[in-house]
C-alpha cells in the first residue's frame, strides 16, 4: 500500500480509503471482515457518516476497529455531518440541511459516542447548508479543534465557490465528492483545480459508479445513459485486459494517478472487493492510455489544441 498526505497536515493516509456507507446493520459482521482485511492490506482511512444506516455505521466500524485491536492512532477516521432526514426510508426522503454551530457540535458529540473514540480525525460538513453563514460553521469547526474533539476539518459535496467560502474562516484538508469515469464533473469544472490551488486531498465517493465500472453488473440496459455506460466500461476493457488487472482496479489507478492526492473511498462490506481494489494502488497508467480512457470517459473526443488536451496512440 502507497500513503499519501492529507491536505497541508502531516497526517499520511492510505492511498485507498474505505468507505463504510455499504456498512449495514443488516450485513455487520461482514462489514466487520472487510474493515479486518482493509486493516490488513494496510488501508488507515476509514470514512463514515452520521446518516449512514441512521449512525450505525458509526457503530460497527468502531466495533471492528476496536475488534482488530488496533491502536486509535493508527487509523484516520472521517465522518460527516449535517443532512437531516424524514420519513420511513431515511436513505432518499430529504428534510433539510443544518450546520448551524449547536447542530455541528451536538452532531460531533454523538458521533463520538457511536464511534466509541476520543477525537475524530477529519470532521466534514456532508452537504451546503444554505441558512448557515460559513463563518459560523467555521467557528464551530475551529472551537471543535481547539477542544480536542476533532483534528482537521474537510468539506463534502461543495462547490468551488461554496470551498473559498468557508475557507476564509477554516482551514480545509480536504473535498469528498462523487468522481469516476463515469463522473467527471469535478475535473470539468474546477473542483479539481481547486482543491490543488488550496492543497487539499480530493476523497472520491462511489469511484467505481455504484459497481458499474467494475463491468460486473448484470442485466440488458435499455436507457440511453446505460447504455452509454455498457460502451464505455466495454472500452475499458481494452485496457484491462491489456494492462492484466480487472476494470474495476483499472478504474481505480486512474484516479490514484491525478495529483493531489485523489483518494477513492472504496465502498464495501465485502472483504473480496477490499482485496481486488487494493491492487490499484500499485498500478501505473501510460499518460497517453490515461487520457484515452479520459476521453471514452467522456465521450467526446476533442480535436487537438482544444480542451482537455489529448491524443491517441497508434495500435
Amino acid at each position: 500500500m502507497r500513503y499519501v498526505r492529507l491536505g497541508k497536515t502531516e497526517v499520511q493516509v492510505s492511498a485507498l480509503g474505505f468507505g463504510c456507507m455499504s456498512v449495514t446493520p443488516e450485513g455487520a459482521e461482514a462489514g466487520k471482515a472487510a474493515v479486518k482485511r482493509a486493516l490488513e492490506l494496510g488501508i488507515t482511512l476509514f470514512d463514515t457518516a452520521d446518516i449512514y444506516s441512521q449512525g450505525q455505521s458509526e457503530r460497527i466500524l468502531g466495533a471492528a476497529l476496536r475488534e482488530a485491536g488496533v491502536a486509535r492512532e493508527s487509523v484516520v477516521i472521517s465522518d460527516k455531518c449535517g443532512i437531516i432526514f424524514q420519513g420511513s426510508n431515511p436513505a432518499y426522503e430529504y428534510k433539510a440541511y443544518d450546520l448551524s454551530s449547536a447542530y455541528i457540535k451536538s452532531s460531533c458529540e454523538a458521533a463520538l459516542q457511536r464511534l466509541g473514540v476520543d477525537y475524530i480525525d477529519l470532521y466534514q460538513p456532508h452537504r451546503i447548508d444554505y441558512l448557515t453563514h460559513p463563518e459560523e460553521i467555521g467557528r464551530a469547526l475551529e472551537d471543535l479543534k481547539s477542544e480536542g474533539k476533532i483534528r482537521h476539518a474537510g468539506v463534502s459535496n461543495y462547490t468551488a465557490d461554496e470551498i473559498r467560502a468557508l475557507s476564509a474562516y477554516v482551514r480545509l484538508e480536504s473535498l469528498q465528492t462523487h468522481y469516476n469515469l463515469l463522473f467527471l464533473e469535478p475535473l470539468e469544472t474546477g473542483l479539481v483545480a481547486v482543491t490543488q490551488e488550496r492543497q487539499m486531498a480530493i476523497l472520491c465517493w462511489s469511484p467505481l459508479q455504484q459497481g458499474v465500472l467494475t463491468g460486473k453488473v448484470p442485466g440488458a440496459h435499455a436507457n440511453w445513459q446505460e447504455q452509454r455506460e455498457d460502451g464505455v466500461v466495454a472500452q475499458l476493457r481494452v485496457f484491462a485486459e491489456a494492462y492484466g488487472v480487472t476494470p474495476a482496479q483499472l478504474a481505480l489507478a486512474w484516479l490514484l494517478q491525478q495529483p493531489g492526492p485523489v483518494i477513492p473511498l472504496v465502498g464495501t462490506g465485502n472483504a473480496e472487493h477490499v482485496t481486488e481494489a487494493v491492487a490499484a494502488a500499485d498500478l501505473q497508467l501510460e499518460r497517453d492510455d490515461w487520457y484515452e480512457m479520459l476521453v471514452i470517459g467522456r465521450g467526446r473526443p476533442m480535436p487537438w489544441c482544444q480542451r482537455p488536451y489529448v491524443y491517441t496512440k497508434e495500435r
